[in-house]
């Protein structure tokens, strides 16, 4: 498959990366670091852009079968305006499938420990995650959402839960290494069966 990853060179994203050329997909790396893949070997393209910038999303997309997003930061909320330029592009370069990742906090009160005090610490950037999903759920695009536990940096293990929206985990851990994630955005971008669906993941057995 052809797939953009937008949000290449994130911590997630290297991971996408490197596992999508063992796979043998022609990845194009969309990037405002694209020196941090001087090193980096396989991909097809690497594209330098803002992705506040619809012209730069559109290059990066350009007769691509899929994009994977991996937008928004903590201390910087802007994935809203990120994903809404992303569709404009998609709808405009005539793409349409795209995986992107949000927030296991969305929806969910397991871990109940996570509320209030946590939630209200990350309250903006949630509120900017949430606004960035409702902005893909009303598109018109074959979107599939992944939510994801909190995020590790260890070794994939292979071993991952998936429910779908509506649907909690009813034990931990509530938690999952960003090797583990890519694997599974993967998975999903190269099915169609989980086309117009929101799928919480996390690990499977608590570590």
């Amino acid at each position: 498959m052809k797939i953009t990853v937008i949000g290449s060179t994130g911590r997630t994203g290297m991971h996408v990366l490197e596992q999508g050329v063992r796979r043998g997909h022609e990845l194009t790396a969309f990037t405002r670091r694209p020196q941090l893949l001087a090193n980096f070997n396989g991909l097809k393209n690497v594209v330098t852009g803002d992705g506040l910038h619809l012209s730069d999303i559109k290059k990066a997309i350009d007769k691509q079968d899929a994009i994977i997003a991996i937008v928004g930061d903590r201390s910087t909320p802007i994935a809203t305006d990120i994903t809404g330029t992303i569709i404009q592009a998609m709808y405009e370069s005539d793409v349409h499938r795209i995986v992107c990742v949000s927030s296991y906090l969305l929806g969910s009160t397991r871990p109940r420990v996570i509320t209030p005090l946590f939630q209200w610490l990350l309250r903006h950037s949630l509120v900017d995650r949430l606004s960035a999903d409702q902005l893909i759920l009303s598109s018109k695009t074959e979107w599939t959402i992944v939510r994801a536990t909190r995020l590790l940096d260890k070794p994939a293990t292979g071993n991952v839960r998936r429910l779908k929206a509506g649907h909690e985990f009813e034990i931990g851990p509530y938690e999952i290494c960003r090797a583990d994630l890519a694997t599974v955005l993967l998975d999903i971008v190269e099915s169609k069966a989980d086309s117009k669906s929101i799928i919480n993941v996390t690990w499977g057995k608590r570590r």
